[in-house]
């Protein structure tokens, strides 16, 4: 995913302050948080450590959901879609990014539109970020569940960690990618046997201090090292039509990516790792 420049339910966002990991500053019950943490990744119980929740959402309330993410208005970047609020939306059955038509501004060279959100105060460095998404039912889309480095923190390193770009039918591409000072990026291409529109399925990320492993149903499918991603990063989801995801069939309407859950892990063994609150 090209860089743009531009609920509080039973099992929404969780904050871990006795390990300063950076949120909103809302916590819930440590009975409740006790148990969302016994939930253990199937990654990370391979894993090293002792890992505790620090973000978690499933997007089923609306308050909630303004009080921890962004909507983002975006012009689409190298894209054919632009990305407006009102294409996103929430309900019961989680976050929805609507794929639509661009009727306003730009609608020759961007005759598409999308959805886009970014977390509002949530940054992290290093940990285990999971989501469960199904991607649009449309040809020439890019489902995106990413992070990027923040300027507040970033210094003179600015990098972007896709979790999961995935394009129909069935195609998963993962990517660390470092924009400044220099360019470099590190990524892998994977093909599931299965369409993926047919089905939820969960994408992950372990990010250490010396490497990147990512993950599609709890199988890891690229490893790779770290040289470059050691400040906190934010969360981005985000869809677009794009001639880098295929050839679309010019009619996208009613056509969504969907996002059912979001879990964020950290280490508390990993004291020494940079954290940020913006707020």
């Amino acid at each position: 995913m090209t860089q743009s420049r531009a609920q509080f339910s039973r099992r929404s966002f969780l904050s871990l302050a006795g390990l300063g990991i950076a949120s909103a500053g809302l916590l819930t019950r440590p009975a409740l948080a006790h148990a969302l943490c016994s939930d253990i990744p199937v990654p990370l119980q391979r894993a090293r450590g002792k890992w505790q929740l620090s973000f978690n959402d499933d997007f089923t309330d609306n308050a909630a959901f303004d009080q921890r993410w962004i909507k983002v208005s975006d012009s689409g970047g190298e894209t054919r879609s632009i990305r407006i609020p009102g294409n996103v939306a929430i309900s019961g059955a989680g976050l929805s990014l609507k794929l639509g038509r661009n009727t306003g501004k730009l609608s020759d060279k961007r005759p598409f539109s999308g959805g886009y959100v970014r977390t509002r105060d949530f940054r992290q460095c290093y940990g285990y970020f999971e989501c469960e998404m199904k991607i649009a039912n449309e040809p020439g889309v890019n489902n995106a569940f990413w992070l990027t480095s923040v300027r507040e923190s970033e210094g003179d390193t600015r990098f972007e960690l896709d979790v999961a770009e995935a394009k129909y039918p069935n195609l998963v591409q993962v990517t660390a990618r470092r924009w400044l000072p220099d360019r470099q990026v590190l990524s892998k291409t994977y093909r599931p046997r299965l369409k993926l529109a047919d089905a939820f399925h969960r994408y992950g990320m372990l990010w250490s201090k010396d490497r990147f492993q990512f993950f599609f149903d709890d199988r890891k499918i690229y490893e790779v090292g770290n040289t470059f991603a050691h400040t906190p990063a934010q969360l981005l989801f985000s869809n677009a039509v794009a001639s880098f995801a295929g050839k679309d069939d010019g009619d996208v309407d009613g056509a969504a990516t969907s996002v059912k859950s979001i879990r964020v892990f950290q280490n508390s063994e990993w004291q020494d790792v940079p954290l940020w609150r913006c707020s």
